[in-house]
């Protein structure tokens, strides 16, 4: 049986693997799980970061702000990953890089 800690945590490694597959380098994962962000990843010099969930968990409003809030202060993209199924859906929320992505320029 795995308690709820250690299923978020199975599912933030294999965020970290599917994003890693997708070309992001320098993913860092959080210790304990005690900040806004689960993982720190970068993708062509713009740094992400991102909240997983797993599962039926649902992020709050209040996690929002802190990642958005994060993300803000440190010039990077607010990234939601919930993986459930062996699927992983993304919801970004804003993009204070001072690179511009290629495709909105």
């Amino acid at each position: 049986m795995v308690n709820l800690y250690r299923r978020g945590r199975i599912a933030e490694r294999k965020v970290a693997n599917l994003l890693e597959r997708r070309g992001f380098t320098n993913i860092r994962r959080s210790a304990g799980s005690r900040g806004p962000a689960d993982l720190y990843a970068r993708k062509e010099g713009i740094k992400y970061y991102v909240q997983v969930k797993s599962g039926s968990a649902r992020v709050s409003r209040y996690e929002v702000h802190r990642l958005k809030t994060l993300a803000r202060k440190r010039r990077g993209v607010a990234l939601v990953a919930h993986y459930s199924d062996g699927k992983v859906r993304y919801r970004f929320y804003g993009n204070w890089s001072p690179k511009r992505r290629k495709d909105s320029q």
